[in-house]
């Protein structure tokens, strides 16, 4: 369902724009940590180092290293997001132990058969990467969202840079530290409970946090993860040997197709070397880097509250060009698809497993009569969370886009939905971070069942079901 708070109503967390309310969602502010004056002079000249050995375009897309002892600049907020935390406001929080965090050499033998280096430089850009041992450099002081596909991946991370990674895999997945010395991390868990879809605090309780102590400057946000799984076996140090590896001449010997630009840049099936500019770059896969199967609900699935319909549904997706569409049906509810009635109120057979107000959940949904592309309110929605597979059950109440709900009978009917998603949306889809769930009303057939208002059927568009080539 939703994921609604018992204490909550429906209203409470929705806006008229369709997502949740902005005051359970904030972020936190004034968040430095009062541990530090900033940079040091060694820390900074091991930046400059390391940046003597980026090739040409690669330095073209990164911001020049800064010399001093308080040449810290926080920035401004990117988006709706805090990326900076106070060390107060976090749970569970350890350093590592630096003397078990080694050196990363050259990066030659990790690539694989197909992986790919992609930098996407500075500004707020996405990154999709693809199905083999992939290195992403994301250290240069923008604010990236990243899904790293699925292989060995690697994330550098770097100071002043902000890193939302929405498919971060403990098992395979790993971090660089580039001139952020190993003394400075600090793992933790978020605490802030707000929810907001994709534009969830960076801080949430569903994310682990890489912090870099000296100024709170969160430099990762793994959605969806715990901050226990994560130790000093994830990290290690970039070295000028490890960079020198990743500049053209070295991967081209190794047949790397090169491109550099800014906007979108395409990847192709075998290795790619990508290069962004200083502005608002995405990196992707390329839309046959990957295959998309189909999403079922029903047998009680519907999550969190389970439910004793015998109804079933099935979704079909594609992703082309940044339009993800949907075909599919649902059949043998209890009660017709909410809205697909033109009703305004709830029928009195209708259930609400989570013991919400029935006037206030529907003052709730039909405060929100339109999504962010026009699309009329409907029963069947768009969300962002996982559940599923390996990573655990969520939900978010925030509306991501409506559906289109057309019964055929009392019980049956077909579902559509066609748009056009931000790259940033794209990464959350192909995460497989996204999930869809049908709210039923109204007693068509007379049984004496009118469906479940907070959802009869959720089908979980996961990593089971998007994978990537």
């Amino acid at each position: 369902m939703e994921g609604f708070d018992h204490n909550k109503s429906h209203l409470d967390q929705h806006n008229e724009a369709g997502i949740a309310d902005p005051s359970n969602s904030k972020t936190t502010t004034g968040a430095v940590a009062s541990s530090s004056t900033g940079s040091s002079v060694a820390a900074s000249d091991l930046e400059q180092a390391l940046n003597q050995t980026l090739s040409t375009d690669e330095k073209a897309a990164a911001p020049a290293a800064t010399v001093g002892v308080d040449d810290h600049d926080h920035g401004p907020k990117v988006g709706p997001f805090e990326t900076h935390v106070d060390l107060n406001n976090v749970a569970n929080a350890r350093t590592l132990d630096r003397k078990q965090v080694g050196k990363q050499g050259s990066f030659e033998d990790s690539f694989g058969d197909k992986g790919d280096f992609l930098n996407p430089g500075g500004g707020n850009n996405t990154v999709i990467a693809g199905g083999g041992n992939d290195v992403i450099r994301g250290s240069g002081q923008g604010l990236n969202t990243i899904t790293t596909g699925s292989g060995k991946d690697t994330i550098i991370l770097g100071k002043e840079t902000t890193n939302r990674i929405f498919d971060f895999d403990a098992a395979n997945d790993r971090f660089v530290l580039q001139g952020v010395s190993p003394k400075d991390i600090i793992i933790a868990q978020g605490k802030n409970p707000g929810k907001g879809g994709l534009e969830q605090p960076l801080d949430s309780v569903n994310n682990a946090l890489i912090i870099d102590k000296r100024e709170g400057h969160i430099l990762a946000s793994l959605t969806f993860a715990n901050a226990s799984d994560i130790n000093e076996s994830h990290f290690s140090r970039l070295t000028g040997e490890a960079n020198q590896s990743l500049q053209n001449e070295e991967l081209k010997e190794a047949g790397f197709k090169n491109q550099r630009g800014n906007g979108q840049l395409n990847g192709t099936l075998g290795h790619d070397r990508l290069i962004g500019g200083k502005g608002n770059d995405f990196l992707y896969v390329g839309d046959d880097g990957f295959s998309l199967g189909t999403a079922t609900g029903g047998g009680g699935t519907e999550f969190p509250f389970k439910t004793d319909s015998p109804g079933t549904s099935e979704l079909t997706p594609t992703l082309k060009n940044g339009v993800l569409s949907f075909s599919g049906s649902y059949k043998d509810f209890d009660g017709a698809p909410l809205f697909s009635q033109g009703e305004k109120e709830l029928d009195p057979n209708a259930k609400i497993l989570s013991g919400a107000d029935p006037k206030a959940l529907m003052d709730g949904f039909l405060k929100v009569p339109q999504d962010k592309e026009g699309n009329a309110i409907s029963g069947t929605h768009l969300h962002f969370s996982t559940a599923g597979d390996n990573r655990g059950n969520f939900a978010d109440a925030t509306v991501v886009r409506y559906f289109e709900n057309t019964p055929t009978d009392a019980k049956s009917g077909t579902l559509s939905g066609t748009f056009e998603l931000s790259p940033e949306e794209q990464a959350a889809f192909l995460a497989g971070n996204l999930y869809v769930n049908i709210h039923s009303n109204i007693d068509v057939d007379g049984d004496g069942r009118a469906g479940f208002a907070t959802g009869e059927n959720r089908l979980n568009f996961n990593k089971d079901v998007v994978k990537f080539a």
